[in-house]
């Protein structure tokens, strides 16, 4: 799951050159993480390591390579782990080199098995994927989707513009209701995996079961292609967005936390 996200995440940094210049993007591999970083946005999403204690095995040598890195671009380091996978004794390593846990910041929401996932319907509504070249217009969508604009939402339109074009990695689906679009989401493909991104239902058109045909519609693509284990991210445990995907099977297994050092700013 972790290295599928950093898969994406690294995806959308690099997606646009003209946006990796004026944000200052840049991504790298030390100690065998991936090191995410902006000089121009101090915004955790853009500037974090992914996949300590889960890529490889987590070591002082690794900490201080990434460490380096950090110091060198003049940003800060933050450590997104996956709990519980990364062993105590892991995440102790990072206590003693001054981080500390600021608290979950995703919830791991997943669905493994090999029943097949049932179909939804919701009167008026139609779901198809996106062709390659309608990439922009389904970002659009999406981030109408998620309430609006701003530098965050810019980098993943831009992103997920240039994905559904190029990546093969990449299926997006936008849903409309007698014509007019309603709501997105993405299946994100690898190593053996799915993963749902970019859920999302325009303010106008929430209530009506939406979105679990959305995820339905996903999951079925997914399955066709030999998938039988996905998963999504969503904010908290228990949520609108949680309880959509516990109705189509996943459940809630692992939690992404953030580690800061208190003193970095």
């Amino acid at each position: 799951m972790m290295r599928l996200g950093a898969d994406s995440m690294w995806a959308h940094m690099l997606a646009v050159p003209a946006l990796v210049r004026r944000h200052g993007f840049s991504v790298a591999t030390r100690g065998h993480m991936v090191c995410f970083a902006s000089t121009e946005i101090a915004e955790g999403v853009f500037n974090h390591v992914s996949g300590y204690g889960t890529f490889a095995p987590a070591t002082q040598r690794a900490i201080d390579a990434v460490l380096r890195h950090y110091d060198r671009l003049g940003c800060i380091a933050r450590f997104e782990l996956l709990v519980p996978v990364v062993s105590r004794s892991d995440r102790a390593l990072l206590a003693r080199n001054g981080f500390r846990d600021l608290g979950a910041i995703f919830h791991c929401q997943v669905r493994a098995t090999d029943r097949p996932p049932r179909a939804r319907t919701v009167d008026g509504l139609t779901v198809e994927r996106v062709a390659r070249t309608d990439g922009r217009r389904y970002s659009k969508v999406a981030t109408a989707g998620f309430g609006g604009g701003g530098t965050i939402a810019n980098v993943f339109e831009q992103g997920w513009t240039v994905q559904i074009r190029k990546s093969p990695q990449v299926s997006a689906f936008l849903g409309s209701v007698n014509g007019k679009p309603a709501g997105t989401g993405v299946l994100y493909r690898g190593h053996g995996i799915g993963a749902l991104y970019s859920g999302s239902v325009l303010k106008r058109y929430r209530g009506r079961g939406i979105q679990n045909a959305m995820i339905a519609a996903r999951l079925a693509h997914g399955w066709a292609r030999g998938l039988r284990s996905f998963y999504s991210w969503t904010d908290a445990e228990k949520s609108a967005s949680a309880d959509n995907l516990h109705d189509e099977g996943f459940r809630t297994r692992y939690q992404v936390h953030m580690y800061r050092r208190p003193g970095d700013r």
